[in-house]
């Protein structure tokens, strides 16, 4: 199997392994939805397929999570790529299923399958797999390693500078990256930002319509308690995490507080600024002109994109979030359930076994989360009844 990272650092082939499998012989998946797994990635799930050790490690960097995983990711774009345990007395590796591009010997008939959900529980909430019901609900298979629901950084830390009660925590999996939320305020409503692909299709709609002329708010949600979030398939999310589906907050700087350490082991909290970034808290990558993603260095966590067309709305990596009732944060979030973002980017510069796999996930998702809206498809019955179904 051929796998790649943003960047393209990690590009070289990887040996299957097929000690995971069901009685029909595919390879079984898992999207694994523990704390560790949520915020060492940023996202609300990962998944990974089995193969024998890789031959290269060249050009990535490691950390070794509280679970016992070492992962291993991208060094330059900070995809995750891989991890391995030492468990029984032999070495497990996988590979990140996004990062999956094609596959030699390629049999339609024995595809991989994704089987289940793991760590619900741990959620708070159901998580994502509330969206995925036609996995989450065969239950859990024989897993070679048993699920673990170890907390990857269970308190926020102390800060010198008093934050209101009513703030959303967010941490990555080894504490570098910390801030807090705020709730929508007259500051929030001060950017102007055109409207993004999770609401609207691009490729159906001109270029001027997604302008948002009329200039809406559409990042503040439910009479202004809220922010929109939503989940994206594209291809540059799914190479940037190594994962096949990225969950995006909307989220206006103005509200971002980053807490940082200060002398005498103090913690002070200052505005999130890209123009003056503290040092060593975040790694940036320019995944196209304009556009960047942040990451944490240390355990490679997806924490921020953000582009210069709309620099003071920002999307903020959900898994991040330490929302009181659960992993979807839906005290703070309101989800968007019409369309996940680039859907049709789902099988862009894949082949084969990796292509249909996420297709399939991707389309149980869209029917999950419409399914739980009521609405067919919210882009496109605008859009028609707009006059503006184009295709760009």
């Amino acid at each position: 199997m051929r796998v790649n990272c943003l960047c393209g650092a990690v590009l070289q082939q990887v040996e299957a392994h097929t000690r995971e499998t069901g009685s029909s012989g595919q390879v079984l998946l898992c999207l694994e939805q523990g704390d560790v797994e949520r915020h060492v990635s940023g996202l609300l799930c990962t998944s990974y397929y089995p193969i024998a050790e890789p031959t290269s490690l060249a050009k990535t960097t490691s950390y070794v999570g509280s679970d016992g995983w070492t992962r291993i990711f991208c060094a330059t774009c900070g995809c995750h790529v891989f991890r391995c345990r030492r468990e029984s007395g032999s070495e497990l590796w996988e590979v990140a299923t996004g990062t999956l591009l094609d596959s030699s010997n390629d049999n339609p008939h024995r595809d991989a399958r994704f089987a289940a959900c793991s760590s619900t529980p741990s959620t708070g909430d159901g998580g994502i797999s509330v969206w995925l019901q036609s996995i989450s609900g065969q239950g859990a298979f024989n897993r070679r390693h048993r699920e673990n629901s170890t907390p990857s950084q269970p308190t926020m830390p102390q800060t010198s500078v008093s934050v209101d009660d009513g703030s959303l925590p967010a941490s990555c999996a080894c504490g570098n990256v910390s801030f807090h939320i705020t709730r929508p305020n007259e500051r929030s409503r001060i950017p102007h930002s055109g409207y993004p692909d999770l609401q609207y299709a691009a490729y159906r709609h001109s270029p001027e319509f997604m302008r948002n002329p009329n200039d809406e708010k559409w990042w503040i949600q439910d009479g202004g308690r809220k922010y929109l979030a939503g989940t994206c398939a594209c291809r540059l999310c799914r190479l940037a995490s190594g994962f096949e589906i990225q969950t995006w907050a909307f989220v206006p700087r103005a509200n971002i507080f980053f807490h940082l350490a200060a002398s005498g082991g103090e913690q002070i909290v200052l505005p999130l600024n890209f123009a003056a970034p503290p040092p060593s808290l975040l790694r940036t990558y320019e995944s196209t002109p304009g556009v960047q993603r942040e990451s944490c260095p240390t355990c490679g966590a997806t924490v921020f994109w953000h582009d210069k067309w709309r620099p003071d709305v920002i999307d903020v990596s959900v898994g991040l979030l330490r929302a009181e009732g659960g992993a979807r944060a839906e005290s703070w979030l309101s989800w968007w359930t019409g369309r996940c973002s680039f859907e049709e980017e789902t099988a862009r510069d894949r082949e084969g076994e990796a292509a249909r796999v996420a297709r399939r996930l991707i389309d149980v998702l869209e029917r999950g989360l419409r399914s739980r809206s009521g609405v067919t498809n919210i882009s496109q019955t605008v859009a028609q009844g707009s006059g503006l179904n184009q295709q760009q």
